[in-house]
């Protein structure tokens, strides 16, 4: 089965009060990668995520909040944190000039085999070893999905 790994960002649009129109594609989005089981985060994109909702009060969720809303994509946390990830998200560092926890999003999401990386923060389409960047405001998941089923 193919799988698109998720940054946070797309997960915090979901709580996003100040982005209804991004937040309504980013539900159908990770509706449809739920759906076709092709969902992928690793557990630096959910410590992000609780870090960002915790924070920021646009957002108005408690701690308690934030926790149940992290904990229900905890199953999806299958991509690899480890040494080989960290080595791994050096050299994209290095050769793609990414920031190094991008860097390091983009090393897990090819350890798990990931064809595609969903975030509206790097090059649209650019492709990153394996993992193609795909900015969810500019296809819908059927425009990336389809070509995988």
């Amino acid at each position: 089965m193919a799988s698109v790994f998720v940054d946070s960002t797309t997960l915090l649009y979901l709580l996003d009060r100040d982005e209804p129109a991004k937040r309504r594609t980013c539900e159908t989005w990770l509706r449809q990668l739920a759906i076709s089981k092709a969902l992928v985060v690793n557990a630096q994109v959910l410590n992000e995520t609780y870090w960002v909702l915790i924070r920021k009060r646009r957002f108005g969720v408690s701690r308690d909040q934030a926790r149940a809303f992290v904990g229900a994509f905890r199953r999806f946390a299958l991509a690899p944190i480890g040494l080989e990830v960290l080595d791994r998200g050096w050299a994209i560092e290095e050769r793609h000039g990414v920031a190094f926890y991008d860097a390091l999003l983009l090393a897990s999401a090819n350890a798990a085999g990931c064809f595609a990386f969903l975030s509206e923060d790097l090059n649209h389409l650019q492709l990153y070893d394996s993992v193609r960047a795909v900015n969810p405001f500019r296809h819908a998941p059927e425009d990336v999905l389809g070509r995988t089923t």
